[in-house]
């Protein structure tokens, strides 16, 4: 019987490292398209962006018009670089990330995306690391927002459609490895998972308002214990130690 509980993962830096080669594809595409302008996101903040954001922001720097159709053009040859360049020996996926998503699936728990690619590239990206794509049938994602905080409605919504089923956000967990992951979870009154598998330290993760922060996303018991309810309140996981604070 399906449960009541839907868990929204991540992509960068949460399920897989890609080592750069999604900030190379962009650049290979900024660069096909517009010629050598020392494009570079040097300066800007790339954990957590929304790609299609991203794509604005460099646009408008060099000034370039960042109509629709200069944004179908980025999107299409981006993706075909990433196809091309994403190879298997180029990305590493996080420990745990695809037990969870399988257990989470025995268990008849809806799981979806919630990421700043495209939904193309998250699929490339997520077929490169051996996930099992079937598991991530809906998600929002960084062409579908103004911000992270848009994103969550938009993937709830699309789990309710996709299921045939509403989902109470006090029931509905983000998993993310920066702020503004835990940031879109919270705005909306749904739980957050912090993975110390990005740039940010559980520490980190906590203060900005994580409900639970782990190393990584390996302890899959710990895991599932939380997320359907057997809950360890105010609780950090380091390097498989359980701290209660």
């Amino acid at each position: 019987m399906p449960t009541r509980h839907l868990v929204l993962f991540d992509i960068d830096g949460t399920m897989l490292r890609s080592e750069g080669a999604g900030v190379a594809a962009m650049l290979h595409a900024f660069t096909t398209l517009h010629g050598d302008r020392g494009f570079s996101f040097g300066g800007l903040e790339i954990a957590g962006a929304l790609d299609a954001l991203l794509f604005a922001k460099m646009m408008t720097e060099h000034g370039l018009p960042a109509h629709d159709e200069a944004h179908a053009q980025f999107r299409a040859t981006y993706r075909d670089e990433l196809d091309r360049s994403l190879t298997p020996q180029r990305v590493r996926r996080m420990s745990g990330a695809a037990e969870l998503a399988h257990a989470l699936h025995q268990r008849d728990v809806a799981t979806g995306l919630l990421t700043g690619n495209y939904p193309e590239t998250a699929m490339i990206k997520l077929r490169a690391a051996g996930f099992d794509c079937d598991r991530f049938p809906f998600g929002a994602f960084g062409c579908d927002g103004a911000s992270r905080r848009h994103l969550t409605p938009v993937a709830i919504e699309r789990a309710h459609a996709h299921h045939g089923r509403a989902f109470d956000p006090a029931f509905v967990t983000i998993i993310g490895d920066t702020p503004l992951d835990i940031d879109c979870a919270t705005a909306h009154g749904c739980r957050a998972i912090g993975v110390a598998t990005g740039p940010y330290s559980v520490e980190q993760l906590m203060s900005a308002g994580a409900d639970l922060a782990v190393s990584d996303l390996s302890d899959t018991t710990v895991l599932l214990r939380w997320i359907l309810g057997v809950e360890l309140e105010s609780t950090v996981v380091v390097a498989g130690e359980t701290r209660h604070l």
